[in-house]
């Protein structure tokens, strides 16, 4: 947990990982040196990981955006994950609980490449069920 100077601070920089530690000072009404100190403390504590940027997948050719269900084989999930790893065109790979072991967000040109991309995974040793679903619209908090 976090106290709530450390919560604001996270909060600005969710916004944009890019904000100046004096824009952060004033925002929050502490002094640059203290924001240097927490952010700081927050990376060595692993509660900041990395600095992201956010991409609009459609800029770059991908109109087609989807998630991708899969139920695997238990013993294969290792596995499964190692190659899934290896398909170009997803982009994010969690394990999850409910409806299916894995859900991986894919970045496609189009239709029909999703449907190749869908097929690689099919593919795989170890997956026995995917369920791809088009993302309509992403929002972002």
């Amino acid at each position: 947990m976090i106290d709530p100077l450390n919560r604001k601070i996270v909060n600005i920089l969710l916004e944009d990982s890019r904000t100046p530690y004096v824009t952060i000072a004033e925002k929050i009404n502490r002094s640059e040196s203290t924001v240097r100190q927490r952010i700081s403390k927050l990376l060595e504590k692993g509660i900041i990981e990395k600095y992201t940027i956010q991409i609009d997948p459609a800029a770059l050719g991908y109109n087609s955006v989807a998630y991708i269900g899969l139920n695997v084989e238990s013993p294969k999930l290792l596995k499964v994950l190692r190659d899934l790893k290896k398909v170009e065109g997803i982009v994010t790979i969690s394990t999850t609980t409910g409806d299916y072991m894995i859900l991986c967000e894919i970045w496609a040109e189009d239709g029909v490449h999703l449907t190749k991309i869908s097929e690689k995974i099919e593919e795989i040793d170890g997956v026995l069920e995917i369920r791809p679903s088009m993302i309509l619209d992403k929002y972002y908090l």
